[in-house]
C-alpha cells in the first residue's frame, strides 16, 4: 500500500516529460513547417519574374511610395550575390522634397560636362523630361563603390558591376511585388551624372587602386495612374533559342 503512491508519482513525472517531449518536437515541426511555408514557389517566382515591367515617369500618379516599402526594397537589394564579398552596391535616396535638388544638379552636371549645341539639345530635353521626373516618389542613385575584398584583391569592375545589377532586380522585384512601379534609367551615365559636383553629392567621388567609383544609373519609383501598368506588354524569344546543352558524347559506333 505504501508503494503504490510512490509509482503512481512516478508515472505521473514520466508521463509529464514525455508530454513535455512531444510539445517540444510538434513546436520543432511546426517551426520548420512554417520556415518551409515562407519560401514561395517556383511558380510563384516565376511570375513576379514575368510581371515585372519598366514603367516610365510619365505614367506616375505623382504619390508617395511608403518608406516601409522603400526599406523593404532596398534589404533585398542588399542580398545580392557579391563575389568577393565587397558588396558593392551603394544607393542614394531623393524623396520628393529633394528630387528638385537632384534636378537642379543635373542641370548644373549638363552645363560643365557640355558644350555647344550638344549642351543645349541636352538641357531642352531634361526640362522636356522634368514634368515627369517630378511625378516620382523617389529617385535611387544606382552606384558602384570600388573597395577590396578581405583578401585585399580589387575585383573585377565587371564583376562589381554585375553585383549592382542583381541588387537592382532585387529592388525592383520587391517593388513590384507590393505594387509600385519602377524604371532603371541610364541618363547621364558617363555624361552629368560623372560632374564632380554629382559625384561628391552621391559620395562618388573616391577610387580604390587606380579605379573610380562608378554611377550607373537612377532608378524612378513611383505609384503608376490606374490602367497605365496594365497598359505595358512584353515579350520575350523562346528561351531554346538562347540556351545550348552540353552533353556527354555519342558512345562511338
Amino acid at each position: 500500500d505504501n508503494a503504490a503512491p510512490a509509482m503512481f508519482e512516478i508515472s505521473e513525472a514520466v508521463i509529464v516529460a514525455l508530454l513535455a517531449a512531444s510539445l517540444t518536437a510538434l513546436l520543432l515541426f511546426h517551426s520548420r513547417r512554417v520556415k518551409a511555408a515562407a519560401l514561395p514557389s517556383s511558380e510563384s517566382v516565376g511570375l513576379l519574374v514575368r510581371a515585372r515591367r519598366s514603367i516610365f515617369p510619365k505614367d506616375y500618379s505623382g504619390a508617395l511610395v511608403p518608406r516601409e516599402a522603400v526599406n523593404r526594397a532596398l534589404d533585398a537589394a542588399n542580398w545580392a550575390p557579391t563575389h568577393g564579398k565587397t558588396e558593392p552596391w551603394r544607393f542614394v535616396v531623393f524623396d520628393a522634397d529633394s528630387i528638385p535638388q537632384l534636378l537642379t544638379l543635373k542641370r548644373e552636371g549638363i552645363q560643365a560636362t557640355m558644350r555647344g549645341p550638344a549642351q543645349a539639345a541636352a538641357l531642352e530635353k531634361a526640362g522636356k523630361k522634368e514634368k515627369g521626373l517630378r511625378k516620382c516618389s523617389h529617385i535611387i542613385a544606382i552606384c558602384c563603390k570600388r573597395v577590396v575584398s578581405a583578401k585585399g584583391a580589387l575585383m573585377p569592375e565587371w564583376e562589381e558591376c554585375a553585383a549592382v545589377a542583381s541588387a537592382v532586380q532585387n529592388m525592383h522585384l520587391s517593388l513590384h511585388a507590393d505594387g509600385y512601379a519602377g524604371y532603371w534609367s541610364s541618363g547621364g551615365v558617363g555624361g552629368w551624372a560623372d560632374a564632380p559636383a554629382v559625384r561628391a553629392l552621391l559620395g562618388m567621388d573616391g577610387e580604390c587602386l587606380g579605379s573610380k567609383d562608378l554611377v550607373l544609373g537612377f532608378f524612378h519609383l513611383g505609384v503608376a495612374m490606374p490602367g497605365k501598368a496594365e497598359s505595358y506588354r512584353a515579350r520575350r524569344g523562346p528561351v531554346e533559342d538562347k540556351v545550348r546543352w552540353v552533353t556527354s558524347a555519342p558512345p562511338k559506333k
